[in-house]
């Protein structure tokens, strides 16, 4: 069974150059959920781990608030604190937050997220994070997110892991991954310029 070749011809959303491979998300990452807790467990008391919920995640930033809740550490798995280049998304959202994600720029050793956010830990950091966020934040990505959502009460939606593990990835050289990051960055700065 591990053997058997799958025809994805018609699930491949655009054509990429022919140095470039198709890859689930699966494939390249891990996903892990956050942290589940009881209510009366969080705390506000800087004691423990913290943790950043949906409203932490901002488009490419990760802001740390002074409303932040805290739970004790034996809660809190050792893999689901936040590591240096991890993606963070939320898995439970409004439709116009879907595809919302930060990059950590460093091991956050206290630090983990609700179980209503994912954690996409990529096999290979660096360079790769940063163009899997860029692509994962792309309007592609995002209305693929979209389509795969579950509504989840008035206005919410739910992006299952499993179906997020299945997002086709398009990956190109790691010279030209490097290219890739250098030109959004470039934009990126124009714009805040």
């Amino acid at each position: 069974m591990d053997n058997e070749t799958l025809d994805i011809t018609e699930q491949i959303p655009f054509d990429i150059p022919s140095q470039w491979s198709w890859v689930r998300l699966k494939g390249v990452c891990t996903i892990y959920t956050g942290a589940t807790f009881k209510k009366e467990e969080a705390k506000q008391d800087n004691k423990g781990i913290r943790v950043l919920r949906g409203g932490n995640i901002l488009p490419f930033q990760l802001q740390l608030k002074p409303d932040d809740i805290y739970i004790s550490k034996e809660k809190v798995k050792s893999n689901i604190l936040l590591k240096s280049g991890d993606i963070v998304t939320p898995a439970v959202t409004s439709l116009e937050n879907i595809g919302k994600m930060a990059r950590v720029e460093e091991d956050m050793q206290n630090v983990t997220v609700g179980g209503f956010v994912f954690i996409i830990r990529p096999f290979y950091v660096n360079t790769f994070s940063q163009y899997l966020l860029y692509f994962m934040s792309s309007p592609t990505a995002i209305e693929y997110m979209k389509s795969i959502t579950n509504k989840s009460g008035q206005a919410f939606y739910n992006i299952g892991k499993e179906r997020l593990a299945t997002t086709l990835i398009p990956i190109p050289p790691l010279c030209e991954q490097e290219r890739i990051c250098r030109q959004i960055e470039n934009v990126f700065s124009k714009i805040k310029g």
